[in-house]
């Protein structure tokens, strides 16, 4: 595994000092109440694209809710095992102040006195990274850093969990989201929670720019509760990656340039293919830049996965410039003459 920067990698002993989780309970707490998020996680950074992210998986009901924190321009929070959920907006204000995540942690942690059952891993918008992982997280527990990720877990198959997921990070290349969720595959593929699946989360956020966009979060989902966390997460991790595609090449459409919305939407579809919403998005940017052909094309495969696209096409504005064309129209009406 090759590292540009220094690695850390903690492994606990295999008797912990915490008492092992309720796992008949659906909300797992410790002896003081804090709920249990015996996990493994990632909190990542793209450099290229400012976008901040974590990623989560667990046998623990709604573990993306209790884990993931990020903020644009700011950071990313990862709080787990007996996960100390004010570590996250704490540690994004600290963040935003200026502190670096050297000193968040050692803030949080150093005026928690549970500090020993927590799990903790903050990235900046520099980059830079710092975990930590209590004495008294139960086996395996642990954590590696690396440049622009931190990946860490507990109660895990083992180290080589951690391991996989940094390599699966470092060699990944595509949108944050999608870099993410490789890792998360990577550390199941090699043992994953060694209590099984349940839940998990993928958070990105970005500066919103001029993108119109009102809120920083890129990719937000969750699935709190599945037999397939993994295969439903990434399900919904791809959905939300063709509609970011979607919204670009709305934008593009826009400001006249056809061409390059028209890719962007092409995209999206390569991402979830057969989605007829975005085939149907298709058939309207080809139908605004006059593309007849293109346009029923495009319609009339979405009009085969829903039938009720022909009724939206045939008052739609979008389609105003090729409403003459006597494919299009056939298409309308195939009961016509």
């Amino acid at each position: 595994m090759t590292r540009r920067t220094s690695i850390a990698v903690l492994a606990l002993g295999l008797v912990s000092l915490w008492p092992a989780p309720r796992l008949d309970a659906q909300h797992p707490v410790d002896e003081t109440g804090d709920e249990i998020v015996a996990t493994f996680s990632i909190v990542g950074r793209d450099p290229a694209t400012g976008e901040l992210g974590v990623a989560v998986q667990s046998r623990a009901f709604r573990a993306g809710a209790v884990v993931s924190y990020a903020k644009a321009g700011v950071g990313a929070i990862a709080t787990q095992a007996a996960a100390n959920q004010t570590y996250g907006p704490r540690g994004l204000e600290l963040l935003e102040l200026g502190l670096s995540p050297d000193e968040v942690v050692e803030h949080l942690t150093g005026s928690d006195p549970g500090r020993d059952r927590r799990q903790l891993a903050v990235i900046d918008a520099e980059g830079r990274v710092r975990a930590y992982t209590g004495s008294a997280t139960s086996a395996w527990a642990g954590h590696i850093e690396g440049e622009n990720f931190s990946a860490q877990g507990n109660i895990l198959a083992g180290e080589a969990v951690v391991r996989a997921m940094a390599e699966a990070f470092e060699s990944s290349d595509g949108p944050l989201a999608f870099r993410l969720m490789d890792a998360l595959d990577a550390g199941e593929a090699a043992g994953g929670d060694a209590r099984g699946k349940q839940a998990g989360g993928v958070l990105v956020v970005k500066p919103i720019g001029d993108s119109g966009r009102t809120s920083d979060r890129w990719v937000d989902v969750r699935v709190d509760d599945h037999a397939e966390p993994f295969r439903e997460l990434r399900r919904l991790v791809n959905m939300s990656v063709s509609r970011i595609h979607s919204r670009e090449a709305r934008a593009l459409a826009a400001e006249g340039r056809f061409d390059e919305a028209v890719a962007a939407q092409r995209e999206a579809i390569a991402i979830v293919p057969g989605e007829d919403q975005l085939i149907y998005g298709l058939a309207r940017l080809h139908a605004r830049a006059g593309d007849a052909a293109s346009a029923v094309a495009a319609l009339e495969e979405a009009i085969g996965i829903d039938a009720r696209w022909r009724k939206l096409a045939a008052s739609q504005a979008d389609f105003d410039n090729i409403r003459g064309n006597a494919a299009f129209q056939r298409l309308l009406d195939p009961g016509g003459p």
